[in-house]
Order: structure tokens, then C-alpha cells, then sequence
């Protein structure tokens, strides 16, 4: 919860046509102290809060902010259940939610960007995503020409980007893909962002430089992951090197099974070289990707929201398990077992098998 006795203060202020100085001097203090509270670096005196009320004629709730403060939660309210809804896959629940948000704060960006990814993910048909175009283009260009948050602003320009790329595959759109790629080219480059250049900010600070370094790891580990997950166009095309390699590789950095952001992708791996191996003929070692597969999915379940990575590389690490990206609904041991049933690789005598059907129960 924030405070906003500074930012009222000086509105108050300004509002009366006071100077720092006038203020000061009929309050009985020094105008560098009234600067410090207008900055929020210090607070008066409780005694002198009526006094300051009284001089602006408002109560003291207002002058300590407190319905900015209300505000402020029940903003953070509506972030905190659109999260909920997402990582459960309610969608359309999302886009409701946040609908109403920006309805009540329409000011704010924060919100804004969360109607817009809902928005553009709430169905992938040709009519609906052509009919959403100028909505869209409306919420994408009042945040590059109004928001001053950065984080915002790219967030906003990832969105339009995957947003005009599915646009341009569909025929009669008339969307082409280099009007996405206008906009990924004013996007900064993987060595200008924040978790990498914070690896480099505590020279001397050698606590506040590991856990940089940490969060580093776990998000290259997740970025490259991912990348070698896309560079291929089906889920059997991967490389059967990279893709162990990539296994190997989240093993030797984080031992203790904390893969954190890389934890689905491990599981993706896992799985896709069970089905590759069973295709080349090797049933055993199938079942062992499989049950590894089944295995992490139930761990991770069972994991609390909160979590601390143990492996040397990345220890003490957070890990927020409701923020995560997922890609899936309820229990992850669920969805992995419902994907190897369906697996349309396998057949059905090996879906029958003891042994299959032993890792299912796990």
C-alpha cells in the first residue's frame, strides 16, 4: 500500500497558490522540510496533520491520501485476480474483468495492457480477430502516446506485434508481416533489458550482484529453451541432440530439480524425446522419459505458490508459481497424462501396456 501525503500536499498547496515557503513559514518549519514531504523522503509531525488539513480545508484522510490509497488496492485487486483467472485459462473471464477495470480506472495503463492481452487472446478466429482491429490499434496507440512506463509501452508493443502477425495469415486481412516487424524493430535487443544489464549494476555489492546473476540464469535458461522450442514448426521436428542437451544442460544448472521459469519446458523436453524414442523403436527408453515426464508434472503440483531455488547457480531465487507462464488448466500431472493418452504416436497396444499405464497412475 502506498502513501500519498507528498503528492496531495503539493496539490493542496498549489491549488491555494502557496509557495514552499509560505507553507513553511506558517507552519513553523523550514521550507527544506516541506520539500522532503512533498517528495515523500520524510512525514511531519502527527500533531501538526490537523493543523495542515484545517489551513487547505480537508479532512485528514484526505491529506494522507487515503482514498488514492483505496484506490491503489483496489487496483491491485484486479490484477491480482486477472493472474488467478489466466493461469487457470478463463479467458473470457479475463476479458471481462478487465473490460470492467479500464471502465472504472481509465487512466490507468497498467490495466489497460491486461484488457489488451486479453483481448487479443480470447479467441483465434479469422472474423473475430480482423473485427477487433481498430479496438486493438486504439488501446495499442494510446499507450505509446500516453504512457510513460516503459515496461508498459513494450509489453504493449509485444502484444501488437503477436497480434498483427496472426492478423497477417489471414487471407484478405489486409495486414502484411513487416507491419509487425516495424514495430519489433523499435524493441530492444535481449543485451538492453533489465535482467541482463542488472548483472552488471553491483560490482561491489556482491549479495545484490548473485541475485542478479541468478535471476540472469533462470530467465536465459527459459529464453533459450524456448527459442529452440520455436525454431522448430511441429512439437516430433526438434533435434534429439539439442533436445537433450537442453535437458542436460537445466540438470547441471539447477541439480535440485528447481528448473522455476523452465519447469514446463523440461517437461516438454522430457516428453517430446519419450515419443521420439518410442517412434525409433526404443520402448524402454520411452518409458523412462515418460515417467520422468509424469514425475516432475506431479512435483510441480505439489509445489507451494512460493518457492526458493536450492541449486549453487541460482540459489535463494523466488520463484512465483501464480505468475508464471502455463499453459494448461488445474493439475499439470493432469494435462501431462491426458497428452500422452491422446498421443497419437503412440499405439494403442503400448497405451495399454503395464508399464504405460503404471506411470499414469503415478
Amino acid at each position: 500500500m502506498n502513501l500519498h501525503f507528498g503528492e496531495t500536499l503539493k496539490a493542496l498547496r498549489k491549488e491555494k497558490n502557496f509557495t514552499q515557503e509560505n507553507l513553511a513559514n506558517f507552519l513553523g518549519v523550514s521550507f527544506q522540510a516541506v520539500s522532503k514531504w512533498e517528495r515523500n523522503e520524510s512525514y511531519p509531525d502527527i500533531t501538526m496533520l490537523p493543523s495542515i488539513a484545517s489551513l487547505f480545508g480537508v479532512s485528514v484522510d484526505k491529506l494522507l491520501g487515503i482514498d488514492l490509497i483505496e484506490k491503489d488496492k483496489k487496483i491491485e485487486e484486479y490484477i491480482n485476480e486477472y493472474s488467478r483467472l489466466w493461469n487457470l485459462g478463463k479467458i473470457d473471464e479475463v476479458k471481462a474483468l478487465m473490460k470492467q477495470a479500464t471502465e472504472e480506472f481509465p487512466g490507468n495503463y497498467a490495466l489497460l495492457v491486461r484488457y489488451f492481452n486479453a483481448l487479443i487472446s480470447t479467441e483465434d478466429t479469422d472474423e473475430y480477430l480482423i473485427g477487433i482491429r481498430n479496438e486493438a490499434q486504439t488501446i495499442y496507440e494510446t499507450i505509446q502516446n500516453h504512457c510513460t512506463v516503459d515496461s508498459i509501452r513494450i509489453w504493449a508493443k509485444k502484444l501488437m506485434c503477436r497480434y498483427l502477425r496472426d492478423l497477417s495469415l489471414i487471407e484478405g486481412s489486409g495486414c502484411s508481416i513487416e507491419e509487425a516487424e516495424r514495430i519489433l524493430d523499435t524493441m530492444p535487443i535481449m543485451q538492453n533489458t533489465r535482467d541482463y544489464y542488472a548483472m552488471y549494476m553491483y560490482p561491489n555489492d556482491d549479495k545484490k550482484r548473485s541475485e542478479a546473476c541468478a535471476n540472469g540464469i533462470s530467465e536465459m535458461l527459459r529464453l533459450f529453451g524456448e527459442i529452440m522450442n520455436r525454431k522448430y514448426k511441429s512439437f516430433l521436428d526438434a533435434d534429439d541432440k539439442i533436445s537433450q542437451a537442453y535437458i542436460n544442460l537445466l540438470e547441471a544448472v539447477m541439480p535440485d530439480e528447481d528448473y522455476g521459469k523452465s519447469y514446463y519446458l523440461m517437461v516438454i523436453y522430457q516428453q517430446r524425446l519419450g515419443v521420439k524414442k518410442y517412434i525409433s523403436g526404443d520402448e524402454n527408453g520411452a518409458l523412462e522419459h515418460f515417467e520422468k515426464t509424469v514425475t516432475l508434472a506431479k512435483k510441480y503440483d505439489l509445489m507451494p505458490d512460493i518457492s526458493y531455488h536450492t541449486s549453487p547457480a541460482v540459489e535463494g531465487l523466488v520463484f512465483d508459481k501464480v505468475k508464471a507462464y502455463r499453459f494448461w488448466e488445474g493439475s499439470f500431472a493432469d494435462n501431462v497424462k491426458d497428452g500422452l493418452k491422446n498421443r497419437p504416436q503412440l499405439s494403442d497396444e503400448f497405451k495399454k501396456s503395464e508399464k504405460f499405464l503404471k506411470i499414469l497412475e503415478l
